[in-house]
Parts: C-alpha cells; sequence; structure tokens
C-alpha cells in the first residue's frame, strides 16, 4: 500500500491557462490516488478559482501590480514568497507549474521548505527581457526535478540547459467533453448572436503572437470569402506576460474589414461547463500554433469529439497526425484555409473523430498522477 503524501502544487493564476489546467487536473487525479494535496495560485482577480475543486484550495493574495513586465513579475513572486514565510506549509513534495513559482520555492530559505523542488516545464519561453530569461533559467537550473509535457520540450531542455527531465504527457478528463449533448451545445454560440446554421471555428487560448493568430486570421479571412456565414470564436486571453501590443495590431486590422469584424467573435475567458459547451458544438477547433508545450487544448477537442486543424509541427504531431486531425503548415495561411475546409468537409470527417477518440484514451490524469508519483519518491531519496 503506498503512502500518502503531502504535496503542494503552485501555479502563477487562478484563471484557465495550460499549465493552471494541468495543475489542477494533477492536483485532482493526486487527491484520487490518496495524496494530500494542495494547489496554491496567486489569485489576482480575485474571484476564486475558475472551476470548483476536488482538493484543498489555497489562494494567494495579489496587490495591483505595475504594467511593465519585469516589475510585474518581481512582485508576484515576491507574493508567492511573502505568503509562504508567513504560512510555512509543510509538504513531502513542491511541485511548481511555471518560472514564477519556481523562483519563489527556490528563494526560500532551507528552514521554510525541507521538500524537494520539482518544476513541470510546459514550454520554454523565448523572452526579450534579460530578467525573464534569467527568471526562466533558474527556474530550471536550480529545480531538483525537471519533468516535461512532450519529447519536444524534453529535447529543448537538453540541448538549451543541459539538464536531464522525464515526460509526463497531458491527461484529458474524456468524460467531461461528452456529458453535454452536441445538439443542445450548440445554443451556447446564439449568446454571441451566431445562427445556428453558421460554420463556426473555434479557438482556445485568445490572441497571441505564438498563437498565431494573425496568421489564423489571414487563413480565416481567405476561408471567409467563400463561406460569409463561417464565424470565428476565440476564447481565453488570461496571461501574465503583455501582449497588449500584438492584441492592439489584431484589432486594427478587424477593424479595416467590417465583414471580418462582423465574423469573429473574441469571448475572453469563459466559464468551465460554456468551454465544454463551445467545444462540444464547434465544426472544427484551429489550432496553428507556432509554438506549444504540449497542444492540450487539441486533445480537449477530440475529446469532444471535435475536428481539429493543427499545425504540422512537435509537439503536436506527437499525437496528432493524418488520422486523427487534418495537419497544416502553421505559416502558410492557405494551407490552413484549405485545412478548414477539409476538417469542415464530409470526407473522413467520422473516421478523424473515431480516431480522434481512441488517441484521448491512451491520456488519462490517473496515468499521469501515478507516474508523478512514482517521480516524487525519487525526488524524495535523492
Amino acid at each position: 500500500m503506498r503512502r500518502p503524501l503531502s504535496i503542494g502544487l503552485f501555479t502563477y493564476s487562478t484563471r484557465p491557462r495550460g499549465s493552471v489546467v494541468h495543475s489542477a487536473a494533477l492536483a485532482e487525479a493526486l487527491t484520487d490516488l490518496g495524496h494530500d494535496v494542495t494547489l496554491y495560485a496567486l489569485d489576482k482577480i480575485p474571484a476564486g478559482f475558475y472551476r470548483p475543486l476536488r482538493c484543498r484550495f489555497v489562494p494567494i493574495p495579489t496587490a495591483p501590480a505595475s504594467s511593465e513586465t519585469d516589475a510585474l513579475i518581481r512582485q508576484r513572486i515576491q507574493e508567492f514568497v511573502d505568503h509562504l514565510t508567513t504560512q510555512r506549509p509543510v509538504h513531502d513534495v513542491a511541485h511548481a507549474e511555471d518560472c514564477l513559482a519556481t523562483n519563489a520555492l527556490i528563494r526560500l530559505p532551507e528552514a521554510l521548505l525541507q521538500a524537494p523542488v520539482v518544476r513541470t516545464v510546459h514550454h520554454v519561453e523565448r523572452f526579450e527581457s534579460p530578467y525573464l530569461d534569467r527568471c526562466q533559467r533558474r527556474s530550471i537550473e536550480e529545480a531538483d526535478l525537471l519533468l516535461t509535457v512532450s519529447r519536444a520540450t524534453e529535447r529543448e531542455l537538453a540541448v538549451k540547459f543541459q539538464r536531464q527531465s522525464h515526460l509526463i504527457p497531458n491527461g484529458v478528463d474524456a468524460a467531461r467533453f461528452q456529458v453535454v449533448d452536441a445538439s443542445r451545445a450548440r445554443q451556447a454560440y446564439g449568446r454571441y448572436g451566431i445562427a445556428p446554421d453558421s460554420p463556426v471555428i473555434l479557438s482556445v487560448g485568445g490572441v497571441e503572437e505564438r498563437k498565431n493568430t494573425f496568421g489564423m486570421l489571414k487563413a480565416f479571412a481567405l476561408f471567409h470569402e467563400a463561406h460569409p456565414n463561417a464565424r470565428w470564436v476565440i476564447v481565453g486571453g488570461a496571461s501574465v506576460l503583455d501582449h497588449a501590443d500584438y492584441q492592439r495590431a489584431f484589432t486594427a486590422e478587424l477593424a479595416a474589414s467590417s465583414s471580418l469584424r462582423d465574423a469573429i467573435v473574441q469571448t475572453g475567458v469563459v466559464e468551465e461547463d460554456e468551454l465544454v459547451a463551445l467545444y462540444r458544438s464547434a465544426d472544427a477547433l484551429l489550432f496553428a500554433s507556432l509554438h506549444e508545450g504540449f497542444g492540450l487544448t487539441a486533445l480537449e477537442a477530440l475529446a469532444a469529439g471535435t475536428p481539429v486543424v493543427a499545425s504540422r509541427i512537435a509537439p503536436m504531431t506527437e499525437f496528432l497526425s493524418t488520422d486523427n486531425a487534418v495537419l497544416v503548415d502553421p505559416l502558410d495561411p492557405q494551407d490552413i484555409a484549405r485545412g478548414i475546409a477539409t476538417a469542415l468537409g464530409r470526407e473522413g470527417r467520422s473516421e478523424r473523430i473515431q480516431a480522434g477518440l481512441r488517441t484521448v484514451a491512451q491520456y488519462s490524469w490517473r496515468a499521469a498522477a501515478e507516474a508523478h508519483h512514482n517521480l516524487y519518491l525519487k525526488a524524495m531519496q535523492a
């Protein structure tokens, strides 16, 4: 019988984002295995966590911060440090999901933190700021154990930082995406003024350069010329980094075209139930990203039975293929537009959806939790 561990999981936000979603799902899966798990998150709104949790949750209060990125990051790290110094939590393992939380944990004196620091690296960011670059490097070089979610990131850590990491892919709660009837879920789009007969292309993650939003806009414009009733819905956008310049340029581009402006909906962050409904009833997920750690949104779309148009690059190609998705060149808007048309067409659609569901069956949070438990023991024994 396994000994229950006390595990502290640390993430930079309460709003849905890839690493935050990973933190919550992993915390619950570890709890289901019988471990005592506490999820800590910077609560910047404050409004609590973005969805109910089956584990203990500790929100870390924050104060208004500068819009200057370096100053903001310094403050958020210090808020982690201040809270942990005051509360002095005791855990067998301290597991950080981002460089902010990791930097806070490695700054704590040994008397306050006697647990190994485990760091999951979802992807290696390309920072222009030397301070942020040092922050990321420190979190990778000084963590006691590194985990990754894809072979692509595993290779990058080995080459760029000369550090070994352990691969544990993301999981997905497949049942969560099947509980909503697809025809009833379609009503979710009606709230955004989208007609029931309009083809809907969904993207999740907001407007960001690494998400290739401009490239996808060019592709959608090409597709929209032939399908003027099509609609593109962009969900999400919570981020600790500043994407304001890119977002302003995107807004300006839309403002210059009334037809596109009326065909594109930006919802911002939505509630969990609504996100599931949007996945479930979209005609396709458009995910022509340039840089990802894993591509969890594509796995979630497969679980919802929604056709996926994704970049023909790693790490997406680690679990996506021409069997379960339509793969495109993210640098070629015409290829992306053709991919959208293929995904919305009837030919091969059912076969790709069924292959996608078979793929989803290979990725469970329980298996991820078991693998984490084994590596936690390794870190504790080091």
